[in-house]
């Protein structure tokens, strides 16, 4: 530390002429340029009224009365343009400005300062005109010295607005005596003014900041700091943050060119460095999910030529990035597919509307490999197109499986499809021979074969019928119905009483409510009842009722068959109208190939309606049918 300022000697040694006086107007200090300036000894001054140390005409006293009295009313300060006053032993006036500027105790004026300034030396008295000379000449000193001024203040307003931090450490202890808002923010608003750079920020001590300033004031040479990390406490109290600056320590330089302090200046970085930062961890966040995607990621300028292309695309060609961007990529496509493709992308580009087309691509192995390519525009505010992006998918694998899946398919429905017709025959054949039969008198013991005959033969057309729908259905196309005026409530009374004789000693209830018609397949709906009902006959606990009702209400119409029984498991309900599924519960009891909820499934939904299950263990299965009563094409007033 050096040893603390005298500010009395520094008072005395201003060059300036200074006076201070107190509210009375009494002259309580003058430095030795005032005294000087005046032709006074401070014996003369010092406790001495000024207007009493220095009497002069009316005029002058009142203009130096009326600026000291402005002080001490408003608190600002005040500057006289210009008065005339004679010294004791001088022929002769001189001219001479004066500002006269407050200082405060408490928000209240407890001294004056008065800086005097010579205009004109001493000029000798010539007369009024030469008097007239003079005062216009201070009158254009004052004017000069006011411009001055404003230029001042509009450089500290500058200095205050100024967007970086800046800050004037002034002798070898480096001590604030300027500081702008924008520095104060990056100390956390501490009051430095007055204090050491040590004192005020001790955080920059051990990093060796205060070495930089001491080197500069030394040499004299500026030191400028890139991206240099600093830790500072940003807010009074708390931890020290880390702040990334720039700034350049600038030597200030006094009249005889010693260095007198250093001006500092910067920018305060650490918002735009996390703002960075930030930027380019999203950057290689979004690099390394392109990078990941199975899919090739690409874009490309408007006008088509790619432009970036992700890892997995020189990774798939075995191609530098290079290679492929602008029209790279045609390389490797397939010779045949690059016509279509480059006509559908010239029509997106065109018109801007998305681009998706499927072609081969020659992979590094050499092999072709089909991808469906997709683009969509990115546009600015106005709808310009910017840039496409876009990607290619690898869909080879599943085309391929596509192809098989089709060809396997339709092999199963030409199978389906024969077999099922040429067992009919024989089996139509069966059912006419048996009818035949039941016609004619039999012993009991050939008539209940003729019966077993018959039921079998009903069966298998059955069977036969079901792998018919089931073929129809996984074609992709729906079981074709043909919708008529139908009686619901009849239709279930129908099935019914087939069931009394392929079910004997079963109890079946059957209840109906609201209208009895509306518009359905007669033949497929009652396919679906007898499929529903023979379940729950078949599952149902024995000797326990299976119910049956239905209703219709407005234009819809509901169907409910409940059993009592072991129930469906949970965990089966979601699968139970698939294909070649039975409940496990059914396992140890003779059923068909499970076809038949799938069937009635089809059915429903080819009239547009819903099928549900319920099921509580060793309780009650519910299963619920809702149709629309009428179906498109057949009008309510053909039914009512």
């Amino acid at each position: 530390m050096g040893k603390p300022l005298d500010l009395a000697a520094m008072f005395e040694q201003l060059p300036t002429p200074l006076m201070i006086v107190d509210r009375q107007l009494r002259c309580v200090a003058a430095n030795a340029a005032y005294l000087r300036l005046t032709g006074r000894s401070g014996t003369d001054l010092l406790g001495a009224n000024v207007f009493a140390a220095f009497p002069n005409e009316p005029p002058a006293v009142a203009t130096v009365r009326t600026s000291f009295e402005r002080v001490l009313a408003s608190g600002e300060p005040d500057e006289i343009a210009a008065v005339a006053t004679s010294r004791p032993g001088e022929l002769g006036e001189r001219v001479w400005s004066a500002r006269h500027s407050p200082i405060l105790d408490d928000g209240k004026v407890a001294f004056i300062v008065q800086e005097a300034i010579e205009i004109n030396g001493l000029e000798p008295d010539v007369g009024d005109l030469s008097k007239s000379s003079v005062i216009d000449r201070a009158k254009r000193v004052q004017a000069t010295a006011t411009h001055l001024d404003l230029q001042l203040r509009d450089l500290r307003e500058m200095f205050a607005q100024a967007p970086g931090f800046m800050c004037f450490l002034r002798g070898p202890e480096h001590v604030f005596e300027m500081v702008n808002p924008a520095y104060m923010q990056l100390v956390g608003h501490r009051n430095v003014i007055g204090m050491t750079a040590r004192d005020a920020l001790p955080e920059v001590v051990q990093p060796g900041f205060i070495e930089l300033l001491d080197g500069v004031y030394r040499t004299g040479e500026a030191f400028r700091g890139e991206d240099l990390r600093v830790m500072l406490q940003r807010s009074p109290g708390s931890a020290l943050e880390e702040s990334l600056v720039d700034f350049i320590y600038q030597p200030i330089r006094g009249r005889t060119d010693e260095v007198i302090g250093i001006f500092v200046q910067g920018q305060d970085k650490t918002a735009q460095h996390l703002a960075l930062e930030q930027r380019q961890t999203a950057e290689a966040e979004r690099r390394f999910l392109i990078d990941v995607m199975p899919s090739q990621v690409w874009t490309s300028t408007p006008d088509g030529k790619l432009d970036f292309v992700s890892a997995r695309v020189e990774a798939y060609f075995q191609r530098s990035a290079e290679q492929i961007l602008g029209d790279g990529w045609i390389a490797v496509l397939h010779p045949d597919d690059v016509a279509s493709v480059v006509t559908r992308w010239t029509r997106s580009l065109a018109t801007g509307d998305a681009y998706e087309v499927e072609f081969r691509l020659r992979r590094g192995d050499g092999e072709y490999r089909w991808h469906l390519g997709r683009a969509n525009a990115e546009r600015d505010a106005a709808g310009a197109i910017t840039k496409w992006v876009g990607t290619n998918t690898d869909v080879h694998d599943a085309k391929s499986a596509l192809a098989e899946l089709t060809v396997r398919s339709q092999y199963e429905q030409r199978l389906i499809g024969i077999v099922s017709h040429d067992l009919r025959n024989p089996f139509n054949a069966i059912s006419l021979g048996t009818a035949l039969l039941a016609q004619r008198t039999l012993d009991p013991s050939a008539e209940r074969l003729v019966t077993k005959i018959s039921r079998a033969a009903d069966r298998a057309t059955r069977l036969i019928s079901d792998l018919l729908d089931f073929a129809t259905a996984r074609i992709g196309t729906s079981i074709p119905v043909n919708p008529k005026p139908t009686n619901l409530k009849e239709i279930v009374e129908h099935v019914v009483d087939e069931f009394e004789f392929s079910a004997p000693g079963r109890i079946v209830w059957v209840g109906h409510t609201g209208a009895e018609t509306g518009a359905w397949d007669q033949d497929r709906l009652a396919q679906v009842i007898s499929n529903l009902l023979g379940n729950a006959l078949q599952h149902g606990k024995p000797g326990a009722p299976v119910e049956i009702y239905s209703a219709i209400r407005d234009d819809d119409a509901t169907l409910t068959i409940a059993n009592e029984g072991i129930g469906i498991p949970p965990s089966e309900l979601p699968k139970l109208f698939e294909p070649y599924q039975r409940s496990s519960a059914a396992v140890a009891t003779r059923g068909s190939m499970g076809l038949g909820l799938y069937i009635s499934r089809e059915v429903i939904a080819a009239h547009g309606g819903t099928i549900e299950v319920e099921s509580v263990p060793n309780a009650t299965t519910r299963v619920t049918v809702r149709l629309p009563r009428f179906v498109s094409g057949v009008q309510a007033a053909s039914i009512d």
